[in-house]
């Protein structure tokens, strides 16, 4: 069983995943979506290359300006020859075929029931690439027989980050129950990130923490939010607030869900250091990464 978290290759998100990357894990394969011209790509990539870490790389990105950029300054050509790195597609009715004959192990994501349907009626789709697609029926009905597994976006979204506030605790996922169930040889979920891409992100009136954890063999989400969020300032402070919550949460939670995430978050609340959102967002993504390697591991020992 394989766990594909899929990124948006944006600055943190890479961050945490060449971090990541150093770290003793099993089963797990990133899946980057390039979506800007950064240095952190390249040096991301290399240290899964150096780690000997399979790592897939959407060669059709589908949002973000990347794939518009006649020239990149930051180009990754050179570093995707490794044999680590597994190239993989946006299932779309402008993908040539023939892209896909000449990469037949290619990892395959596939977003809408009609475009998967047009390229297996066509015979397009090589038997030996693995497929990610969205856990409908329809589709698995399509793919029986073949080696799939599902993408879903777990992460409840509400309309304000402050409406957390009225969910603290909720259900994430039980993805290996899932994938038993219907002969899936994986799963891929978009992390406590969300599906939707924004290009220069959306501000909050609240700061949120969000952790995962284990807790009877699923994988459950704990969410922190300061108390003030009438207006968009002061987020070293509503920072504070999140943490003193969390931090709280934390000293009552058994090894299983500590990571170095949460004792980064005990020292930041020791020390009363802000260490600003986007390294918030770097700590949150290792910590969900750290969770779910255990959550395979507990899933296949137990």
């Amino acid at each position: 069983m394989i766990y594909y978290p899929y990124f948006r290759g944006r600055q943190f998100d890479l961050r945490a995943l060449t971090q990541f990357a150093a770290t003793d894990y099993a089963d797990i394969v990133p899946v980057i979506e390039p979506v800007k011209d950064l240095n952190a790509l390249p040096k991301t990539i290399a240290a899964f290359t150096t780690a000997n870490r399979p790592l897939a790389i959407i060669q059709n990105p589908q949002v973000g300006h990347y794939q518009y950029q006649a020239q990149q300054r930051y180009p990754i050509n050179a570093v995707l020859d490794a044999v680590n790195i597994v190239p993989a597609f946006v299932l779309t009715p402008l993908l040539p075929p023939e892209t896909l004959a000449a990469n037949p192990r290619a990892l395959i994501i596939v977003q809408h029931f009609d475009d998967l349907r047009l390229f297996i009626q066509r015979g397009w789709l090589p038997e030996t690439a693995p497929l990610l697609a969205p856990p409908e029926a329809r589709t698995r009905q399509l793919l029986q027989g073949r080696q799939f597994g599902h993408i879903f976006d777990h992460f409840p979204f509400p309309e304000h980050s402050a409406d957390f506030e009225n969910m603290t605790d909720s259900f994430y996922a039980d993805d290996i129950t899932f994938a038993h169930q219907y002969g899936e040889t994986g799963f891929s979920d978009f992390l406590t990130l969300g599906h939707t891409y924004s290009e220069q992100g959306h501000p909050s009136r609240a700061v949120t923490l969000h952790l995962t954890y284990l807790k009877d063999e699923q994988v459950r989400v704990r969410h922190f939010v300061s108390d003030q969020h009438a207006d968009f300032s002061h987020p070293k402070e509503k920072f504070f607030e999140a943490l003193d919550k969390a931090v709280e949460w934390i000293s009552d939670q058994p090894e299983k869900n500590l990571t170095t995430t949460t004792t980064r978050l005990i020292a930041l609340q020791t020390t009363h250091k802000f260490p600003g959102m986007g390294i918030l967002k770097q700590l949150m993504i290792e910590h969900h990464l750290a969770i779910m390697s255990r959550y395979l591991h507990l899933r296949k020992n137990g």
